[in-house]
This record gives structure tokens, sequence and C-alpha cells, in this order.
């Protein structure tokens, strides 16, 4: 496999793995409240890479604790596998993060619900024949969502930066819109989809490319 490939591939995994960071309306969790949440993430259509067919098949989990009315706290973790590989090549990865949401305007005194967060997160990738590759990832964004019940649509933006052991930066920005269908007011199963656009570090040396990435869910507030 040729080396652009291989540090596509790297690229990847550590700006997506575990990476629906947004799965979550902009209510907050309460005071005191706790909150899980099982994901499962698509990543695909990897625009503007010649000859690529791969995809990103993430399985991640999160934690989340109100710290006040307003701040929740959550806890992730994932793992994500590459499939549509040549026979004998194999390519995965791991994140552990930390995210923090404020929710800004609540439904309550207005007509939407408006949150903010920032998150960051360690990850590492192993590839057939090429050395481990670890990484840091910070993330900020803003989301609105409106309660229709027993659904609560929502749309995030989020901007995320992807630090390589190397030093090498790359960026992505994230629109995601989606919806959350309660089946009683402590569960909810979540749907969203995602458009992510990538810029790659310099040292890569690949341009711009895009993807989009499905994710479904199911939480529940303790």
């Amino acid at each position: 496999m040729r080396k652009l490939s291989v540090l596509f591939l790297l690229t990847i995994i550590m700006v997506s793995v575990a990476s629906a960071e947004l799965l979550s309306t902009a209510n907050p969790i309460g005071k005191g409240g706790w909150a899980v949440l099982g994901a499962g993430v698509q990543d695909n259509n990897y625009s503007g890479i010649p000859g690529t067919s791969w995809t990103l098949t993430t399985i991640g989990g999160y934690v989340g604790y109100g710290i006040t009315d307003k701040l929740d706290a959550y806890l992730q973790l994932g793992s994500a596998t590459v499939g549509g590989l040549p026979a004998g090549v194999s390519a995965s990865g791991t994140g552990i993060g930390v995210n923090a949401k404020y929710t800004l305007l609540s439904e309550e005194n207005a007509p939407v619900s408006v949150a903010v967060g920032a998150g960051y997160k360690s990850t590492s990738s192993k590839m057939t024949g090429a050395p481990d590759s670890t990484g840091t990832q910070i993330l900020i964004g803003i989301g609105v969502s409106k309660l229709i019940i027993p659904f609560i649509p929502y749309g995030a933006l989020s901007y995320r930066q992807t630090k390589s052991e190397g030093n090498d930066v790359s960026t992505q920005l994230d629109i995601t819109v989606g919806s959350a269908v309660a089946w009683s007011t402590q569960g909810a199963v979540f749907v969203e989809y995602t458009n992510q656009a990538f810029t790659p570090a310099s040292g890569t040396g690949l341009g711009n490319y895009t993807s989009g990435q499905i994710a479904i869910g199911v939480g529940y507030k303790i």
C-alpha cells in the first residue's frame, strides 16, 4: 500500500474515532443527574481522495453528569475499525476523551435550547506494516434543539483540531443535523447525519476532502 494511503488511513482514524460528541440535544442533564449513551457511527464517501473505497465503523459510549442545572460533563470512549482494505491489511484505532456542555438558553425561557461545548480527546491508531500512531484532538461546538414531543430535532456546528505525535495539525469542520426520539421522559433514540470537511496537515501530502457520517445511539437519563 502506498505511503499516501497509509497516512490517509491513520489520519481519518485519529479525526473520526468516537467522534459523535454532538449525539446530544442542547438540553442539560440537570444538576446531580447522570446519563449514558451508546452509539454506532459509520463514515464513508471520502470525496477528494481518488481511488478510495474505505469505510470507518466506530462504536462509542458516553457517561454524563450534571454539574449544575446548565453545565454537563462527559467521559467518552470509542473504538474504530477500517473496512475495504486489501487482504491481510487491517487498521483500527481507539479514543478516550472528556467533554463539557453548557446550556446558554433553554426552552423554559426561549423558543429553542442553545448550548456550547468543548472537549479534549487522546487517540491511538495502528495499521498493518506501519508504526503505531498517536494524536490529540480539541473540539469546540454549538448546538440548537427544539422539543416537539416525542421528537427533539437538533443541529450543531463543531470545529476540531487534531495534532499527531509529529506535531502535524489537521482541522475539521462538522455540520450535524439529527433528532432524538423519546420513548419516555428518561430514554431516547438518537439518529444524526454529519457532513465533515477536513483540512489535513501539510506533512501528509493530502488535499482537502469531505466525508459523510451517519450515527445512531441510545441514551438514558438515570
